[in-house]
């Protein structure tokens, strides 16, 4: 029996909070379904655990999917890339991220 995606998201929020990101990883990468709440609690794990650029990667890849994942995600990324990396990597990725935004308003009306 599989374990429904309510429960895996609850599993990997809980995993994160409790300091186990890779173990929460794994869980995430091995589930077949995945929806928005998963994916906005892994990339605000992934930016409180300073691992900037897996998130924005998974955030963009979100939006390239057409998945509308909450403004607070976003600006997760762009805060922590702006604090840590660079203010030019940051805007790099913001700009990256909004075409995609764009391109979903387009074909996802």
């Amino acid at each position: 029996m599989k374990p429904r995606i309510v429960t895996c998201n609850c599993l990997i929020d809980g995993l994160c909070k409790a300091g186990h990101v890779d173990r929460a990883m794994r869980l995430f990468e091995s589930m077949e379904v995945r929806d928005e709440f998963t994916y906005t609690s892994v990339v605000h794990n992934l930016c409180k655990d300073a691992r900037l650029v897996c998130s924005s990667k998974l955030l963009l890849s979100c939006y390239n999917k057409g998945m509308k994942i909450p403004s607070s995600a976003r600006r997760a990324v762009f805060s922590g890339l702006r604090m840590t990396v660079s203010y030019h990597s940051a805007r790099k990725t913001h700009h990256k991220i909004k075409a995609a935004i764009e391109c979903n308003a387009l074909m996802y009306p």
